[in-house]
């Protein structure tokens, strides 16, 4: 079986390794403990040797287990990591065309760039209302950085500054979601529409409406069934088509505040074809309270505990020279106002 992995030594190491493993047990998931994957031979994409430094940390991404007998490629993706483990699920079982072993390793990174879907609710511990404020931060990260590196920065350095809310994991999600706009050109309210890994769908709106964000979330048994919900929650039935939203992500809480309130720190590449280039950003957003039930706290103290949060993330990354930025730009206003500056150039 392949593994690919990644570096996380720096915050501009965007190297991959890749290794075998024995075939792998039945069943939905793969688990490989930290400690095994230090032992293995790496190697590079051209494969040749690859001399691990001491202390390098690799991170599993993906794992594709070929059976010839069977005719058969399965494929797993990295959905938590933590430092002694990492846990694989799997995501699809293909036919694998006609090809030459040492094309394998490409052949099944573009089945994983094109297919891989790991997209769940990240766990939310604690007490948090679907009706109750929302707040949100956003950190714009300014450099090209190894994304697991900046995870791996914020589950080791955060909770230094809080009670933790659990254990050191940090989730992995990628979805693939079609974007919508209402007509008009309007960048302030948007849906999308995300497929899981069952066949269902999330039928996701965001509104931003006196000021104060409006976020609502739904399943849908089917992409038309979703459409319908999130033409519903804007109130335009004729919503117009705005691109393929890709965003991978790991997510990890950060330690809860003095009243309780904690939030989901995200590190997120994102790109929205048909337009070019990719933007990375740390999100903080607003997750529980274990203190108190959500409708008790104010939509101002909930700001704050978002606000605090972010000032905390940004400082590990100042702490680490990562350079960015602190804006409230959305994804959706960043591509499109890119597009913009094109179309006028």
């Amino acid at each position: 079986m392949l593994l690919v992995a990644a570096t996380t030594d720096t915050p501009t190491d965007r190297d991959v390794a890749f290794t075998q493993l024995a075939d792998p047990a039945p069943g939905p998931a793969l688990v490989l403990a930290e400690h095994k994957l230090r032992d293995l031979d790496w190697r590079r994409p051209d494969g040749g040797q690859l001399k691990c430094a001491a202390g390098s940390v690799r991170v599993p991404l993906w794992a594709c287990h070929l059976d010839q007998a069977a005719g058969e490629a399965t494929f797993f993706a990295t959905v938590q990591w933590r430092p002694d483990v990492a846990i694989l699920a799997r995501f699809l079982r293909t036919t694998p065309p006609g090809i030459d072993p040492a094309e394998l390793a490409s052949w099944a990174a573009e089945v994983v760039q094109r297919s891989a879907l790991v997209n769940f609710p990240v766990p939310r511990p604690g007490q948090r209302s679907s009706e109750g404020p929302e707040a949100e931060a956003k950190i714009t990260l300014t450099g090209p950085v190894n994304p697991l590196v900046v995870a791996r920065l914020l589950r080791d350095h955060l909770p230094a500054t809080g009670v933790p809310v659990f254990g050191p994991t940090v989730h992995r999600r990628i979805l693939r979601s079609d974007l919508y706009l209402p007509p008009g050109g309007g960048r302030r309210e948007y849906a999308a529409l995300t497929p899981r890994p069952d066949g269902t769908w999330w039928a996701k709106t965001k509104v931003l409406r006196d000021g104060r964000l409006h976020k609502s979330i739904r399943p849908a048994d089917t992409r038309e069934h979703a459409l319908a919900l999130v033409a519903e929650a804007l109130g335009h039935p004729d919503l117009v088509h705005a691109g393929e939203l890709n965003r991978t992500t790991w997510d990890l809480p950060s330690p809860t505040d003095r009243d309780g309130h904690w939030s989901t720190v995200t590190v997120d590449t994102t790109t929205l074809a048909p337009h070019p280039g990719a933007l990375q950003q740390v999100e903080i957003e607003y997750g529980a309270c274990f203190t108190a039930a959500p409708v008790t706290a104010s939509a101002a103290r909930i700001e704050q505990a978002v606000a605090e949060t972010a000032d905390r993330v940004a400082a590990v990354l100042t702490a680490h020279h990562i350079p960015h930025t602190r804006n409230g730009q959305s994804k959706i206003e960043h591509f499109l106002a890119a597009g913009d500056a094109d179309a006028r150039q």
